[in-house]
């Protein structure tokens, strides 16, 4: 059984809170005075951020939770493998269901990329072709981006040990979990 230090178990509730910390919605309640998760698509993530307000505000916002999930990474990191995985996974818990926020935020990805460049920097070069293969074949974005996590996890086993891997299954999980109605929608039309 894995008996987690007080410290590991300080830094996976700051990676959580963290994770709460959601760029679109503050970004965009202090610079335009409104709730993003009540236009577009509901979400306050960097994508309906960018539908909402352009370019410029995508990549603000899309840099912020890269940058937080980096930070995650990087506490657990700083204490053991183990707990960078377990921060990683609560930075994007954090970011998909933030408490403040009656657990309605983004969908997770930017932060998830934003950990892995930490946790496990080799999977995001299986990810980048699967996702550009994908997307080429006419997947739509959500679909290509959920498939590329799933073959990062699966290419995790041959790069990583097993802190990376069960982090990348959880990881993969929670992402089509918070993108299921999109995934469900671009199904209908398919």
């Amino acid at each position: 059984m894995f008996e987690m230090p007080l410290s590991a178990a300080f830094a996976v509730v700051l990676s959580y809170l963290l994770g709460c910390l959601n760029a679109g919605y503050y970004y965009v309640r202090l610079v335009h005075g409104k709730d993003i998760r009540l236009a577009g698509s509901g979400t306050a993530g960097a994508r309906n951020a960018g539908r909402l307000f352009g370019k410029r505000v995508f990549a603000t916002v899309f840099l912020g939770d890269l940058a937080k999930g980096a930070a995650a990474a990087a506490i657990g990191l700083s204490i053991g493998p183990e707990v960078g995985a377990l921060c990683t996974i609560a930075v994007v818990l954090g970011h998909i269901w933030p408490v403040q926020l009656q657990f309605r935020g983004g969908k997770g990805i930017a932060s998830a990329l934003g950990a892995l460049l930490l946790l496990a920097p080799w999977l995001l070069a299986l990810m980048a072709p699967a996702f550009v293969a994908l997307k080429a074949s006419g997947q739509s974005s959500s679909r290509a981006g959920i498939a590329a996590f799933w073959v990062a996890s699966a290419g995790s086993a041959l790069l990583y040990g097993r802190e990376q891997v069960g982090a990348m299954i959880v990881l993969a999980l929670l992402l089509t979990i918070s993108h299921r109605s999109k995934l469900r929608e671009v199904s209908r039309h398919d």
